[in-house]
C-alpha cells in the first residue's frame, strides 16, 4: 500500500535540500467520499511524523499493515470532503480509536462481514467493510487516542 512502500517515499534530494528548502507532497482526491488522514511513524522513533490522506475505503482496508508494529499511528482523522460540498461545509472528525479484522452481522447480506471500526473523539461509531467472515472477531486496534492524564504525564497509555 501507498503509506510504507520505500518506492512511494519522496525522492533523496528532497530530504537533504536544506534548511529553509520548502518540499511538498501533493494529494489529489479523484473520487467524492471521505478522507482518512493518519500521522505515522517507524516504530521507537521520535522524528516527526509523516501525514498522509486516502480515501476511506481504500485506507481502511489498508490499515492492517500497522497490526505487526513496524509503524505506528501517531494520530488520525476523517475530513468529510464530499465533491460539491463548498469547503466550509468539510469537516473534520478527530478518531479516537481504529480496530481491523472485526466482524458485524450485514442485514443487507444476511451473514457476517469483516470491517475496519472507527470511532471519533465525540463517540460517534462507524465501519467501513472489507469482505466476508465465517465467525465472530472482535478485530485487533492499531490506534487508541492516548488519555489525557497520560498524556499530560507524558508517557504513552497502554
Amino acid at each position: 500500500m501507498f503509506l510504507i512502500k520505500d518506492e512511494n517515499r519522496l525522492p533523496f534530494q528532497s530530504a537533504v535540500a536544506g534548511v529553509g528548502a520548502g518540499v511538498w507532497a501533493v494529494v489529489e482526491q479523484w473520487t467524492p467520499g471521505d478522507l482518512l488522514g493518519l500521522r505515522m511513524s517507524s516504530a521507537g522513533t521520535r522524528g516527526i511524523p509523516r501525514v498522509v490522506w486516502m480515501d476511506l475505503t481504500s485506507g481502511a482496508a489498508a490499515l492492517d499493515q500497522f497490526i505487526d508494529g513496524g509503524n505506528v499511528l501517531r494520530g488520525a482523522a476523517v475530513l468529510n470532503a464530499r465533491i460539491g460540498c463548498p469547503v466550509e461545509e468539510w469537516q473534520l472528525h478527530a478518531l479516537s480509536e481504529i480496530r481491523v479484522g472485526a466482524t458485524e452481522f450485514s442485514e443487507l447480506d444476511r451473514r457476517l462481514v469483516t470491517v475496519t471500526q472507527f470511532t471519533t473523539t465525540a463517540g460517534e461509531k462507524f465501519s467501513v467493510p472489507r469482505g466476508f467472515a465465517e465467525k465472530h472477531a472482535r478485530g485487533r486496534r492499531v490506534w487508541r487516542m492516548p488519555s489525557q492524564a497520560a498524556h499530560t504525564a507524558g508517557r504513552p497509555d497502554s
